[in-house]
């Protein structure tokens, strides 16, 4: 039955975790949650559940899967019967961002843009690149209309929505450009009747699409860079300075006193048009003069009654340094003089604006705070932005003070701009020099889940982060908090008792803000091996045992080492359910984790790309077997063998036998894995039709199968006929009698066989050894007789080093109905390659066994094992799926010492130095160890989640084992 389900709602796109509470999920179902996962189905809804994770008789975590928005039942099916929870889960629109209406807008904000996707409810946050909008408006569940906030630096930033426990990004999805501004022109005169090619530096240039010369374009525009702008300056109707105006898609930027258009004769007289920069001196302290006859012997500069030193001076212009400003006003006149020639320009220059600070530098994100700006000639036109807003309200005390009024804001640290609204050249910036405080908020937890063991790093954002902002998990409080800025934060989750949602709180001084179910914590146990999603930097470790009576129990105080290097990237220990999550920025990419405790046997897996990992350890003490069920009692199966046909004439020293047997469960039940068996108490072997046998079999569907050949001499046995009595139900309290066999399959059918060879192993030429098996399905499998003599060898008569050989005597069924098994191999027992094949088709035209795969050949350790194990694959265009290395030491107790799992086209593990350590303090005085590699090919095999039934021949259609000479530890 189904208890509860929690949480209770999720997007309709599916991918919401969820925890079932009840019973009977695994009792009279399985022996084990593994094996009661395989027989269990769920639906949420009509639609069945793909990925769930079976923890124990009373918890289930599933991933639900896309459904529609509404209610739903949730229903879980097993052998014990159907559980429904009814209308316990609610599927709501999914949120999702989707599109920006705009990617790119000036670094001063301000433009509002749509914002697009689906799901969006009231009150959202919207961050650019970490700033805040101070304007956010659904416009409907599918838009959100979103102002703009004044950027940090030009370039592309993130778009980050969130608010009510769901959040979105879209990446560097819009792109701050500087705002237009002109820091040179050069040359800054020219004749009226135009023609002069000019350069134009600043910044905010790109998609420039117009440049303005007073009220007329310039008759070229080459926009070569967002920071040059290359023109053709067009004729004049008079002389004079005019304006240059450069156009973009974010606005237009007006230089006034751009450039000048002048009387270039060597007898114009002399005349002041115009001043570069107007407002503000260059870095260096100068301006430049634009006019005519600026290059006299005797010309003097002068701002109001302050004489400027004249730096340098051409016909057309004169470079000149910009006096202390001291008493002057703000704006002031320029003039030149050279002997009874003077010129004047009436407010020819006007000194920038300068801000010190902001008193006080915060208050309310609603806005309306008093403050105090100080500042040195402050304009009393002065337009005020905080961010991107104006302020509503701005006065002028003096030009070293305004009072105004803070616009509405985001929470967070914003810059101020002040500029004269008659004279926008005249502007400053105070960077991050005011902060708008929000009220505490919590908006998002990410991830959303998180393993029991805790630990994990978590981002926390929301709005109202400052120091002293603590985060809660479920009442516990989160450690190593680390406010990033005022809506992000990050943290590591306390441990749970419990597995599913929990409430999420952030809490600063009074203020409290809450997320119910926002978070959930699950049990990354899994059966053993790879799970989850993939790994972005938590990595969840469970580390169970299967020593003999101890199957399965956690193993604590057991040490993780994350890395192949002495000194580990992290290291932690294990829990009391055997469990520790490591969680850092460092875990990403492909990961490789150790586990040892003392008196237990080391695991290595490496290649590790998914979020949870559980390995098994045993005792060295102990047979690290969970134990085997009772062996039930032998069956009997009896009956007669008919149709003895004589192939030919038999010879003087010539009979007829019957031999009989029972189908193999799988290919291992026989040569040239293990021996024929004992079958003294059996009659297998019978010369006269109608004969009598009996076969000993383990209770089940069964079928018995006889081969009849010739025997001659007693010794060679030539088959030729095959019969099989299928169906057979074989019983340990009764025994199954007259299962007559009858010969009627022919073994008359030579297949060719192409295999890879001749190929050489340690300067030997290795052979080929093939075996066959006629597959009955659930019944089992039907050795051929070349496999074994029909009962009475260990290996098979059709070998040789190929790459053609040839397997006669095969029965008339077409190839798919056949296993065949290539056994590649040198002189001495290892190292040796496996292949499983099938090839549906008439047997005739042949079969082939290629590629297999490669063979290693061990180059570490040496004399003397210092951590690391490596080897050389001999070519193949074949690639194993996955590898396992174990090292033990022959001749001692505990059996194997360490394994390593590792993913295919590795050559090479190492033991790191603490786990080395461990293993050399437990072997005894004198002992040698060995390396043991098997490297195999798996069916619809994903390394990413691989489990211990991947590491089992069963499950294997092509392996190879290599071993290693021994070594001193």
């Amino acid at each position: 039955m189904i208890q509860s389900a929690l949480p209770t709602r999720g997007e309709r796109g599916g991918g919401t975790w969820v925890t079932l509470k009840g019973r009977g999920f695994v009792e009279g179902v399985a022996r084990g949650a593994p094996e009661a996962a395989a027989r269990t189905t769920l639906r949420v809804g009509s639609n069945p559940v793909r990925d769930f994770q079976l923890i124990d008789d009373s918890t289930l975590d599933l991933r639900t899967p896309p459904g529609v928005a509404g209610t739903v039942d949730l229903t879980l099916e097993n052998p014990n019967g159907t559980a429904v929870c009814e209308s316990c889960f609610t599927y709501v629109e999914t949120f999702d961002v989707r599109a920006l209406s705009k990617d790119t807008g000036a670094l001063s904000g301000g433009e509002t843009v749509s914002l697009l996707g689906e799901g969006f409810p009231e009150g959202l946050q919207v961050l650019f690149g970490g700033m805040a909008s101070p304007s956010v408006a659904r416009a409907s569940s599918s838009e959100l209309r979103v102002l703009v906030p004044r950027g940090r630096v030009a370039g592309s930033v993130d778009v980050r929505v969130h608010g009510h426990g769901v959040g979105d990004v879209l990446r560097r999805a819009y792109r701050y450009i500087e705002d237009t501004r002109v820091t040179q022109v050069s040359p800054l005169t020219g004749p009226r009747e135009g023609g002069t090619v000019t350069v134009i530096t600043g910044q905010g240039f790109e998609g420039a699409t117009q440049v303005l010369l007073g009220d007329t374009p310039a008759t070229s525009l080459q926009v070569e860079s967002s920071t040059r702008i290359v023109v053709t300056t067009p004729p004049a109707q008079s002389i004079g300075v005019v304006p240059i105006r450069i156009a973009t898609p974010r606005g237009t930027w007006t230089v006034r006193q751009g450039f000048a258009y002048v009387d270039d004769s060597a007898s114009a007289p002399l005349a002041l048009h115009g001043v570069f920069p107007r407002v503000g001196a260059q870095d260096d302290g100068t301006v430049t003069l634009m006019g005519t006859a600026l290059d006299a012997p005797d010309l003097s500069v002068t701002f109001d009654a302050l004489p400027a030193q004249v730096v340098s001076a051409t016909a057309t212009t004169a470079t000149v340094r910009v006096p202390p400003r001291g008493t002057l006003p703000r704006t002031v006149s320029v003039s030149v003089q050279s002997g009874a020639m003077s010129a004047s320009l009436t407010q020819g220059y006007t000194f920038r604006l300068a801000l010190d600070q902001v008193t006080p530098n915060h208050g309310s994100a609603t806005g309306e705070t008093q403050t105090r700006l100080t500042g040195s000639a402050l304009p009393p036109d002065a337009v005020v932005r905080v961010g991107a807003l104006l302020a509503p309200q701005v006065t002028e005390s003096s030009e070293t003070e305004l009072r105004f009024l803070t616009p509405t804001g985001g929470a967070g640290a914003h810059s101020l701009h002040v500029s004269s609204a008659s004279d926008p050249e005249n502007e400053a910036l105070l960077p991050a020099s005011f902060t708008y405080d929000a009220a505490l908020t919590l908006s998002q937890v990410e991830p959303s889940r998180g393993a029991v063991a805790g630990g994990a790093r978590v981002t926390v954002r929301g709005a109202g982060f400052a120091d002293g902002t603590s985060v809660m998990f479920g009442g516990e409080p989160a450690t190593d908090v680390l406010i990033h800025d005022a809506h992000t934060l990050t943290c590591r989750i306390p441990a749970s008792r419990i597995q599913g949602p929990v409430e999420v709180a952030v809490v600063q001084d009074t203020q409290r803000s809450a997320l119910p179910e926002s978070f959930h914590y699950f049990d990354p146990r899994g059966p053993g091996g790879l799970s989850g999603e993939s790994l972005t930097g938590t990595l969840n470790v469970t580390v169970l045992d299967t020593s003999s009576g101890s199957y399965g129990q956690p193993v604590s105080g057991a040490t993780v080492l994350l890395g192949p290097d002495p000194t580990p990237i992290l290291q932690g220990g294990t829990d009391a359910r055997g469990q520790l999550t490591l969680s850092d920025s460092r875990i990403a990419g492909v990961q490789v984790i150790t586990v040892f405790k003392p008196g237990h046997d080391a695991v290595t897996v490496a290649g590790i790309r998914s979020e949870n990992l559980t390995v098994y350890l045993r005792r060295l003490d102990s047979e690290g077997n969970p134990g085997n069920p009772p062996v039930p009692a032998t069956a009997r199966i009896s009956g007669r063998v008919r149709g003895f046909k004589p192939p030919r004439p038999l010879g003087p020293n010539e009979v007829l036998e019957a031999r009989v047997f029972v189908a193999q469960s799988s290919p291992a039940s026989g040569p040239p894995f293990t021996g024929t068996g004992d079958r003294r108490a059996e009659t297998w072997r019978v010369r006269e039709d109608g004969g009598s046998f009996l076969v000993l079999a383990q209770p089940g569907l069964r079928a018995v199968y006889a081969v009849l050949g010739v025997l001659r001499d007693g010794v060679d046995f030539e088959p030729y006929l095959l019969g099989i009595r299928r169906g057979v139900a074989a019983s340990g309290t009764r025994a199954a009698e007259n299962q007559d066999v009858i010969f009627d399959m022919h073994l008359d059918v030579t297949a060719p066989l192409t295999v890879e060879g001749p190929l050489v192993i340690a300067g030997e030429e290795a052979r080929h050894q093939v075996y066959a098996w006629l597959d009955l399905g659930a019944e089992g499998l039907v050795p051929h007789p070349h496999n074994w003599g029909t009962g009475t060898r260990l290996y098979t008569s059709v070998e040789g080093p190929g790459p053609r050989l040839t397997f006669p005597q095969l029965p008339h069924v077409d190839g798919a109905n056949l296993l065949f098994l290539d056994l590649l191999r040198g002189t001495t027992a290892y190292p040796q390659s496996l292949l499983y094949h099938r090839q549906p088709g008439a047997l005739e035209g042949g079969v082939t066994l290629a590629p297999m795969l490669p063979l290693p050949v061990f180059t570490q350790p040496g004399v003397r094992f210092e951590g690391t194990v490596s080897w050389t694959p001999t070519s193949s265009s074949a690639t194993p799926a996955v590898q396992l290395l174990t090292l033990l030491a022959p001749g001692t107790e505990g059996g194997v010492r360490w394994t390593a799992v590792l993913p295919g086209g590795q050559t090479q593990v190492t033991l790191p130095g603490p786990a080395l350590a461990a293993l050399r303090a437990e072997l005894p005085e004198g002992a040698r160890l060995r390396a043991d590699l098997s490297a195999a090919r798996v069916p619809r095999f994903e390394y990413s989640q691989w489990t211990y039934d991947a590491l089992s021949t069963a499950t294997w259609t092509a392996y190879v084992l290599g071993r290693s000479e021994v070594f001193d530890p």
